[in-house]
């Protein structure tokens, strides 16, 4: 149709311009799927015969081929130009493969093999002819000495020597140093003994004794009726509570008791009492009471059953009417 006689388009300039564009591009892209057709259809064909290649677009290890590569350049480059630029939404082309990695480490040494069998021994080979006898050697040094021998028997005893002169006396010898003083050991018993009497009564008389074993004893003989007995009746007061035995008094300020060295007994005519006094190493006097008994229709005796005290007061050197109170 000529020109003259087509119907003139009430559009402007921009907006023909753009519809001119836009058909462009619609005819292109009809060109593009045409040309994408073809691998398309193969891929598809090759779903039921699968191969080692890689398919025509898309996936694969290979990379794009050339015509799909071009076209899909072509088609972006001249929407690009026009203004139709951003993704198409197609997926791109794998790039090429990457270098080859590094070698691995070895692996770890295989278990060695078996060994194998020995082989045949070889034929023994034929004897050597004898050689020239060689020249006499030199003479070899003299040998080491040998053990010494096992040592003889002894001898018999020889005859006694006579005696030597008697040497010279040696020298004393320097006198030691003097050791060192021992403790102090206990108090022995003292070897001490006396006696003492009393004839206050016409019915007994009354004995004390210290022998020098340390122990101390009260008597009594009933002289009663007219044929008195000869007997002295002895009673031990040493086992009595409190006899002086070297001990160390507390009650005393820790003075020693000292053991008995004089005895004495005295009775009191009106109260038939008996008193027992010693007097000790240490210069102390104790003292143990008696009663006699003669009621019992025997010979007169003595119960003497009460411990041992300390009489108050004490001797003490300078006293006059006075004396020392245990235990001050």
């Amino acid at each position: 149709m000529s020109p003259e006689y087509r119907t003139s388009s009430r559009l402007g300039p921009l907006a023909r311009a753009r519809f001119k564009k836009a058909g462009m591009v619609a005819s292109m892209t009809l060109v593009v799927a045409v040309g994408l057709a073809g691998p398309a259809t193969a891929a598809a064909q090759s779903v039921t015969a699968p191969s080692s290649g890689s398919s025509g677009y898309g996936g694969g290890d290979d990379n794009c081929k050339n015509d799909d590569k071009s076209i899909h350049s072509a088609l972006k480059s001249l929407m690009g130009k026009y203004g139709y630029g951003g993704d198409d939404g197609h997926k791109g082309c794998k790039g090429a493969t990457g270098p080859t990695g590094p070698t691995g480490p070895t692996g770890p040494t295989g278990d060695t093999g078996a060994t194998g069998d020995t082989g045949a021994t070889g034929d023994t080979g034929a004897t050597g002819g004898t050689g020239a006898t060689g020249g006499t050697g030199a003479t070899g040094g003299t040998g080491a000495t040998g053990d010494t021998g096992a040592t003889g028997a002894t001898g018999g005893t020889g005859a006694t020597g006579a005696t030597g002169d008697t040497g010279a006396t040696g020298g004393t010898g320097a006198t030691g140093d003097t050791g060192a003083t021992g403790a102090t050991g206990a108090t022995g018993p003292s070897v001490c003994s006396d006696i003492d009497a009393t004839l206050d009564s016409s019915n007994f008389e009354l004995r004390g004794a210290l022998t020098p074993d340390g122990i101390t004893y009260a008597g009594i003989r009933d002289n009663r009726g007219s044929n008195p007995t000869p007997d002295f009746l002895w009673t031990d007061l040493s086992g009595n509570t409190g006899y002086p035995d070297g001990r160390t008094n507390p009650d005393d300020g820790g003075r020693n008791v000292g053991f008995p060295c004089g005895v004495s007994i005295s009775e009191h005519s009106q109260s038939a009492g008996i008193d027992v006094d010693v007097v000790t190493t240490t210069g102390q006097v104790w003292e143990t009471p008696c009663t006699e008994d003669n009621n019992d229709g025997g010979p007169a005796h003595l119960v003497c059953d009460q411990p041992w005290v300390e009489v108050n007061r004490q001797p003490e050197a300078g006293a006059s009417n006075g004396g020392r109170v245990p235990g001050a």
